[in-house]
């Protein structure tokens, strides 16, 4: 049996009827693809009973302590069904997106029950009118309680049911399923004992963590500089929230997020997402007359600190990040600069001071008084009077690659993630990668966002800004590099057409002469505002940054044809050199 950490039990602590803490993901299946163009519910299940032979993760339910003085274990499941765990629906008609963001919504908004596996899959039949995949197709929508696996964890056991060829091989078994004797009471209390006796031991080694880390933290930024937004304003999304949901998604394009980078240099496609994310938040406030004029919302990034080798062992390895993101702004570019900055000083502080620290606190507090504290919160709501955040956007890392997966034979077409939303922090944002695209899931409560078609309308607006800032951008580079390339062809041209006439010179004789050039003078430091201002010129940042694509373009147009010139002849030549009354006089008596 493994233990759940201190920050796996904080989910399972401070779950409630208003905020089951449930993440997940929804697929689309086109099932044309499969070898008979169709997928039975009873090959489904084969198929899913296959690929959890892979890992005996999806077999695990809890093992509670005596009277819950300690944290629950984990344990494999000897009466695991997994016909109860597989769940067989149908969309109502039309049977279009909408539908099936209702459908998601009302799933959510619901728990699981953790006397079993936590974690479900719906298998959604009917989605006939939705874009991106023909009539006939079906969705898949898998749950997992956020004590049992992190955003990172989710993603690995969700791909664990994928495959990259649309022929299963059915009843293959690669390992021996063994489920574990769930323990007697005896057995629990000689696993409790011990650790309720040790526990002021841990106590006091994670108080000392717990110290040296907050100087740490003090230190650090007392060096960099502390946050210049240091207050989290109260907005619509700080409230308790109601057990109902609301949900909705909109898709990017990874190329075009990528050429929306440019827009200031060292922008990191994260935090193109983040100021995307803040321009729709913007409109969507400004919208309902609930815009904080002077403040940014503040946002909850997690941070994975998941090492490679242990990322489908589940429970909880993150970190997170705490950063304005600029919804106060109207200008995009100033907001994306701005982001950067915040970014660049938060993510090195959340993996390597704020981890260790959320850690060490969850350690100092015996299970019992963790659990307490949760209840307490639950009951009185406190954390929605008194503002610590207003969202939470997490980027979960995708489907690696272009390669097509399939699930049960089907094509999987897409994937939106799902992030649940808790008392005080009503809105939710959710990013994962599939093969080109980027897909935002975005859960509210329904009472706080019950027009999550015009949230979603929101991001696109943001997004299309952006797109028309790149743009004109790339246009005036564009425009940039065209008067750099016809300057230089003006050049070419002068000096093509001077040729002839060197040629001719020096045929006549005339002494050859190059043409001395003057040295340039060395160039003049900067000072540092100065250095400064150059560099944050946009006109000084195009040519260089914008698009390198526009020479290539540019230079592909045909060019002046150059006259070689002689061997002998100089390119600053004779023919350029100044001549005086005198030096004609003289060469006039040599003729004679």
């Amino acid at each position: 049996m493994k233990q759940l950490t201190p920050m796996d039990s904080h989910f399972f602590y401070f779950e409630g009827p208003n905020q089951p803490m449930m993440i997940g993901s929804l697929w689309l299946c086109d099932q044309s693809t499969a070898p008979d163009g169709i997928v039975r519910h009873k090959e489904i299940l084969q198929y899913i009973s296959d690929r959890l032979n892979t890992t005996s993760y999806f077999r695990r339910r809890l093992e509670h302590a005596p009277f819950q003085l300690d944290d629950p274990y984990w344990l494999e499941d000897e009466n695991f069904d997994l016909e109860y765990h597989v769940r067989h629906v149908g969309l109502p008609q039309p049977g279009d997106w909408r539908q099936l963001c209702i459908f998601t919504a009302r799933t959510m908004s619901r728990s699981v029950d953790m006397e079993r596996a936590p974690w479900e899959v719906y298998i959604i039949e009917g989605v006939n009118n939705v874009e991106g995949v023909p009539p006939n197709s079906f969705a898949v929508l898998i749950r997992f309680h956020h004590a049992y696996v992190d955003g990172k964890s989710s993603l690995e056991l969700s791909t664990a049911l994928m495959e990259e060829t649309a022929a299963h091989e059915y009843g293959r078994r690669d390992r021996i399923e063994v489920a574990e004797r769930a323990p007697t009471r005896l057995e629990m209390w000689a696993r409790t004992a011990p650790r309720m006796m040790g526990q002021t031991f841990r106590s006091v080694k994670a108080g000392f963590t717990f110290s040296r880390k907050s100087l740490e933290l003090v230190n650090r930024l007392r060096k960099e500089g502390l946050p210049d937004q240091r207050r989290v304003p109260k907005t619509m999304f700080n409230t308790a929230v109601s057990p109902h949901r609301s949900y909705g998604a909109y898709t990017w394009f990874i190329p075009e997020l990528k050429r929306m980078r440019q827009l200031h240099k060292g922008a990191s496609l994260n935090d193109v997402l983040l100021a995307i994310i803040a321009g729709g938040m913007r409109r969507y406030l400004s919208k309902h007359n609930q815009l904080p004029a002077s403040e940014s919302l503040v946002s909850m990034c997690p941070v994975s600190i998941r090492p490679e080798d242990s990322k489908i062992e589940g429970g909880n390895l993150i970190s997170a990040m705490y950063i304005a993101i600029g919804t106060n702004l109207a200008d995009p570019v100033e907001r994306l600069r701005v982001v950067q900055a915040r970014t660049a000083k938060g993510i090195p502080i959340a993996k390597e001071v704020l981890c260790d620290l959320s850690n060490a606190a969850g350690d100092m507090m015996p299970p019992a008084m963790r659990a307490l504290g949760a209840w307490v919160q639950n009951k009185t709501h406190v954390s929605s009077a008194i503002p610590v955040i207003n969202t939470v956007i997490t980027n979960v890392p995708g489907i690696p690659g272009n390669t097509t997966r399939y699930f049960a034979g089907a094509a999987i077409r897409d994937v939106f993630p799902l992030v649940p939303v808790c008392d005080g922090m009503a809105i939710s944002h959710g990013m994962t990668g599939i093969y080109d695209r980027l897909n935002l899931g975005v859960v509210a409560d329904r009472g706080v966002v019950p027009d999550m078609d015009f949230y979603i309308e929101c991001m696109k607006a943001s997004t299309q800004e952006y797109l028309d800032t790149t743009n004109a951008f790339e246009a005036k580079a564009l425009a940039a590099a065209a008067e750099q390339l016809k300057a230089a062809q003006a050049i070419e041209a002068t000096e093509s057409a001077l040729a002839p006439k060197e040629a001719a010179s020096q045929a006549a004789g005339a002494p050859a002469k190059s043409k001395a050039r003057t040295p340039r003078a060395p160039a003049k430091p900067r000072s540092k505002p100065e250095a400064k201002k150059a560099a944050s010129s946009p006109d000084a940042a195009v040519p260089a940054a914008a698009v390198p694509a526009a020479k290539k373009h540019l230079e592909a147009v045909p060019k002046t044809p150059a006259v070689p010139a002689s061997s002998t002849t100089s390119t600053a030549g004779p023919a350029l050199a100044p001549k005086s009354p005198a030096a004609a006089q003289q060469r006039k008596q040599e003729g004679n």
